[in-house]
C-alpha cells in the first residue's frame, strides 16, 4: 500500500481531501480534529464502509459515500488520500488493506501534533491518539493502532497490523510481532517478544516471550489458550 504525511515532520501545509475507510471507531474523528486545530491540513470528505448496512450506519454527521465499490473511482482522484479506519481481526485488516491497495487508494498516517516523533521510523496507515508517547529509535510497521495514554519506550519494534488498546505500557526494546493485539492497561516488559496475532488481556503485566498465535492473561501474563488467529472472538 503507498502512503503519504503526515509523517513525524508533519510539514504538509496544503489540504488534503481525506476519505476514511472504515467505521470500527469514531475516535479517529477527534484525532483528525486534533490534527487540523494545530495545523489544518485535513479535510474530511466522507466515509466508505468496509462491511454492514449502510442503513444502520452512524456517520457522525459525515457523507456517506458507499462502499468498497466505489473505491477505484475514488482512489483515482489525485487529490484523494484514505485512511483505513479497520482495527479488528488480521484477517478484516489484511482484506481492508487489500482492497486500498488494489485500488490504488494512497493512504496517510494520522498522528497526534502533541506527538514527538524524532528518530522513530514510521509506515503508512498508522494511528497514534492523544496522550501517547513514542521512544526514540523504535520502529512502527504498518497499520499500527495506538489508543489514547499508550507509552511505547525506546528502540521497541513493532510490526504490522498491530493494535494497542489505551493506556498500554511497552517497555524498552520489547518485540511485537505482526498481528499482535493488546488490551488497556497492559504492560510489557523489556526486551520481551510478543509473538504472532497473540492477544494480551486488559491489565497483563507480559514478563517473559509469548508464543504466536495464543492468548495471554493475568499478572505475570500465562498463556491460556491458542487460538485461530481469523476468529473474530480472540480479539478486543
Amino acid at each position: 500500500m503507498r502512503g503519504v504525511g503526515l509523517n513525524s515532520k508533519r510539514m504538509t501545509t496544503a489540504i488534503q481531501n481525506l476519505v476514511v475507510y472504515g467505521l470500527t471507531s469514531p475516535l479517529i474523528f477527534k484525532l483528525i480534529d486534533a490534527i487540523n486545530r494545530r495545523q489544518p491540513s485535513l479535510k474530511l470528505v466522507g466515509i466508505v464502509l468496509s462491511d454492514g448496512d449502510p442503513a444502520n450506519i452512524n456517520c457522525y454527521g459525515y457523507p456517506l459515500l458507499g462502499n468498497h465499490s466505489v473505491l477505484r473511482e475514488l482512489g483515482a482522484q489525485p487529490d484523494r488520500v484514505f485512511f483505513c479506519n479497520v482495527n479488528r481481526s488480521p484477517r478484516e485488516i489484511c482484506t481492508a488493506d487489500a482492497w486500498l491497495a488494489e485500488n490504488g487508494c494512497r493512504t496517510i498516517n494520522l498522528i497526534h501534533p502533541d506527538i514527538d516523533m524524532n528518530d522513530v521510523r514510521v509506515g503508512t496507515n498508522v494511528s497514534l491518539a492523544d496522550g501517547c508517547l513514542v521512544g526514540p529509535g523504535t520502529v512502527l510497521g504498518n497499520h499500527v493502532t495506538c489508543r489514547m495514554g499508550g507509552i511505547i519506550s525506546h528502540e521497541v519494534t513493532i510490526e504490522d497490523r498491530v493494535y494497542l488498546s489505551p493506556g498500554v505500557r511497552i517497555c524498552g526494546s520489547a518485540h511485537l510481532k505482526t498481528g499482535c493485539d493488546i488490551g488497556a492497561g497492559v504492560i510489557v516488559l523489556p526486551k520481551v517478544t510478543i509473538g504472532r496475532n497473540a492477544v494480551i488481556g486488559a491489565g497483563a503485566v507480559v514478563t517473559q516471550d509469548v508464543p504466536d498465535n495464543v492468548t495471554a492473561v493475568g499478572v505475570p501474563a500465562k498463556v491460556i489458550r491458542t487460538h485461530d488467529p481469523n476468529d473474530d472472538r480472540f480479539h478486543f
